[in-house]
């Protein structure tokens, strides 16, 4: 039931009611809670609960042929009773210290490096018989500060510029992109493990950066740049198929210049995710699973987080994962219809930083989930703050 999100890109959201199958899992909004599609006979407390309160349950389908309603299963699948979503609200470690030059990271020094390259100053001097001359900031990008997309919708040019699309050689010459990726340098990629190799076509070769169609005849005024990776970086602790320290390094075969198109994302390095409910995900994906159409056009979608302990009991295990641990992190939307998929591995889960709205955080790196967009079904993502003394061992050694 759990597959890894790979082989071609997939930002997947889904609009109308779709039939459900038998013990497939749904969610109720009407009683806020998650259960299982059930037959009306096998599922009393949806009789009960109707008679006591007078609402009807959700049908998962409703047919000549059978009713199947939503059907609760205890108390285990119920969220939170004031929100239909569960945030997160459990610490979750940092491994290691890696501090240093006045207790600060390596990777938040170069994050402050990033947020002054988008920030503009201007000089003025004030109507005074001796003035001074005084100056005042402000932010530059193209990002809009509306609130996070509620369906998956076309991101702006240049919104992303730390956005990286991963290729391998394609069959007939040419370059397929089948994983996405995060500049956090002007020479590494961070990316999933399970995007080191893919079968019959081996390990990745280029990096694309400042993309935003993937049509190459579209003309929408993107410059994008194509990188050959020098190196993969594999993380140690990563052993596949096992679905665990799913993360990775591409290191760049030449420095990238920075522009507005082309910009590093900042390392998210707090336990918790302070007073964000959202992340956004992004990624060139399909916009209909039954035809598996796919989009050229860079896409985002936001996604609740959600706590490891209430997605754990909405995933199931498998003998190559064994449920969470605290380096992974859990993203969706309950009631289905949004999610990543397919494709969309390696791709980041961001978000805006508070000080400078051009600065995105990379909080979790797309590994894999569930049904995709199904009701009860959230992702699991790796969770960058675990990861950091590997990541700054790696991309900024010795600083």
């Amino acid at each position: 039931m759990i597959h890894q999100r790979g082989q071609f890109f997939l930002l997947l959201f889904v609009g109308g009611a779709l039939s459900q199958r038998e013990n497939e899992r749904c969610y109720d909004e009407k009683s806020n809670f998650v259960g299982r599609c059930r037959r009306q006979n096998d599922c009393p407390s949806a009789g009960s609960y109707f008679a006591s309160t007078g609402i009807r349950p959700s049908y998962c389908e409703y047919s000549v042929r059978r009713v199947l309603v939503c059907c609760r299963e205890g108390n285990s699948f119920r969220p939170s009773s004031t929100t239909t979503q569960r945030p997160v609200t459990e610490e979750r470690p940092i491994w290691g210290l890696g501090l240093s030059n006045g207790n600060k990271r390596i990777s938040e020094r170069k994050c402050e490096e990033y947020s002054k390259a988008v920030i503009n100053q201007v000089d003025f001097i004030s109507l005074l018989p001796e003035p001074e001359t005084m100056s005042i900031t402000d932010v530059n990008c193209n990002y809009t500060g509306v609130e996070l997309i509620v369906g998956g919708e076309n991101a702006q040019q240049g919104e992303f510029p730390h956005m990286a699309a991963i290729g391998w050689p394609g069959l007939g010459g040419g370059v397929a992109f089948s994983c996405g990726g995060s500049l956090i340098s002007n020479k590494f990629v961070l990316s999933a493990g399970h995007c080191n190799k893919r079968p019959r076509f081996g390990e990745p070769t280029v990096v694309r950066l400042g993309e935003q169609n993937m049509n190459p005849s579209v003309r929408d005024g993107a410059n994008p740049i194509d990188v050959q990776i020098k190196k993969i970086h594999k993380h140690p602790d990563y052993k596949p198929p096992n679905r665990y320290n799913d993360i990775t390094l591409f290191e760049l075969a030449e420095e990238v210049k920075f522009n507005d198109n082309v910009r590093p994302a900042c390392l998210w390095n707090k336990p918790g995710f302070g007073g964000h409910k959202k992340a956004l995900a992004t990624g060139w994906g399909v916009t209909n699973p039954d035809t598996m159409e796919t989009s050229d056009e860079l896409q985002k979608v936001s996604l609740f987080l959600l706590s490891n302990d209430y997605c754990s009991t909405l995933l199931d295990t498998n003998r190559y994962w064994d449920g969470f641990i605290p380096s992974q992190m859990c993203a969706g939307e309950l009631r289905g219809g949004k999610d990543t998929c397919q494709g969309d591995s390696g791709s980041p889960l961001q978000v805006v930083s508070e000080e400078n709205q051009c600065i995105f955080y990379v909080v979790g790196i797309t590994s894999f989930g569930g049904k995709c967009a199904k009701s009860g079904q959230p992702a699991v993502y790796t969770r960058v703050s675990s990861y950091l003394d590997w990541i700054e061992s790696v991309v900024w050694p010795g600083q």
